[in-house]
């Protein structure tokens, strides 16, 4: 830590900076390159697809648009849905839904239908699809470890500034962004194994005529590969509307990474020491 006390506030921001900027980079490669291989393999129906693409948001998304598109699902008005229509052909997870009485919120219906997503999801965890929630930990603890090391470092020469008397707001910002973005790197986990990244590709290149177009009999399935968004200038955008005004849910889900290089040093750098 001595080495970097002798830095100057200027020479130590752009350090900060440049090695922020790494850690965005090392928090992308991380992911990408140490998950477990998992097992080829393929999924069996729409509910697998959509956990396995988006998790259990993707779930409820794709169930409520495969019963929405065949009406038995209709608008109550507030963000709220109805049953319209019983008796029809329906999986086990579906009925979950049809069986609700009154009105309900989409949340509800996820609630309805949790149990049946872990199902779905323990499955796809036996085959070496996704991994289970001790990989998962650990992969998103090794994606966050150079963000870590990097705010130790800030917060060192953000203490040595400080008690040497020198304005340390512009080190301490980016102290806050370095946490931020640790945050969003270690809850944006993709959950899938290799073999499920490559499986999930070829489901989205098989599918890419259903994302410019779905058709009534194939929205559901198209909605648990690209999510509501392919609902978009269809006749059932309205459900695409509610869950943008609720928790929202838009395309593929994957790994993401977010950077920023910005920061300047004005009249008094945050951070210098001696």
């Amino acid at each position: 830590m001595e080495f970097f006390s002798s830095y100057t506030g200027a020479d130590f921001l752009a350090f900060y900076v440049v090695m922020l900027a790494t850690c965005v980079a090392a928090g992308l490669w991380i992911p990408a390159n140490l998950r477990e291989p998992g097992r080829r393999g393929q999924v069996e129906d729409m509910e697998e697809v959509a956990v396995l693409s988006g998790g259990h948001e993707r779930h409820t998304a794709a169930i409520l648009a495969d019963l929405f598109t065949r009406g038995a699902l209709t608008e109550a008005g507030k963000g709220k849905l109805r049953v319209a229509r019983t008796g029809l052909e329906a999986g086990e997870a579906e009925r979950a839904v049809l069986n609700k009485v009154g009105d309900f919120k989409l949340s509800e219906a996820k609630s309805s239908l949790d149990t049946h997503a872990k199902r779905v999801e323990a499955r796809l965890i036996r085959r070496g699809l996704m991994m289970d929630a001790g990989e998962r930990r650990k992969l998103a603890l090794f994606s966050v470890l150079p963000y870590l090391a990097l705010f130790v470092i800030g917060l060192y020469r953000q203490q040595a500034g400080s008690a040497a008397g020198e304005p340390t707001g512009f080190l301490i910002a980016l102290l806050v962004a370095t946490a931020i973005f640790a945050a969003i790197r270690y809850s944006n986990t993709n959950p899938r194994t290799v073999a499920g990244n490559l499986l999930l590709r070829e489901i989205e290149d098989q599918g890419s005529r259903m994302k410019r177009a779905p058709q009534q009999a194939e929205a559901g399935y198209a909605v648990a590969i690209f999510g509501t968004g392919v609902l978009v200038g269809t006749p059932w955008e309205p459900l695409h509307a509610m869950r943008q005004a609720g928790s929202g849910d838009g395309g593929s889900s994957g790994d993401s990474g977010d950077s920023d290089g910005g920061g300047g040093c004005g009249g008094g750098c945050g951070g210098c020491g001696g």
